[in-house]
């Protein structure tokens, strides 16, 4: 059975801006938006192997069962190198982002973290 992870959605209630957000301060290239007009936006990235995108929240509001609608969780990104997550933290600096932590070694790498604008909790990590 294959167990790879292929994608990862945030719901927004604020997607336009949340976008915004990672495609000029966090870096992520932007894939072509989706749109079906009848029912759903989609707004997509390109980060490597696994899917990145955000939706309204509205696209989930026929779902009947219960679901977090504000639940907290980790986004990890990777940094190739020490100098990538240097150069991707003064970036997300310079964009005016209140870091959390600044290339903090921890037991698993230095990471960076912080908030997006809608309060889900970003890391990236550097491995080496």
């Amino acid at each position: 059975m294959d167990k790879n992870l292929i994608y990862v959605n945030l719901l927004s209630e604020n997607p336009e801006r949340l976008t915004k957000f990672y495609a000029d301060v966090v870096g992520l290239n932007p894939i072509e938006p989706t749109a079906d007009p009848a029912t759903e936006t989609w707004y997509g990235f390109d980060t490597g192997h696994t899917k990145f995108a955000i939706e309204p929240m509205s696209n989930r509001d026929a779902y009947d069962f219960d679901y977090a609608k504000r639940s907290p969780f980790l986004i990890q990104f990777r940094a190739g190198t020490l100098q990538e997550l240097t150069e991707w933290t003064e970036k997300l600096e310079k964009g005016g982002v209140k870091l959390g932590q600044r290339m903090v070694k921890k037991s698993y790498g230095t990471a960076t973290t912080f908030a997006d604008p809608d309060g889900n909790l970003i890391e990236i990590l550097y491995r080496g």
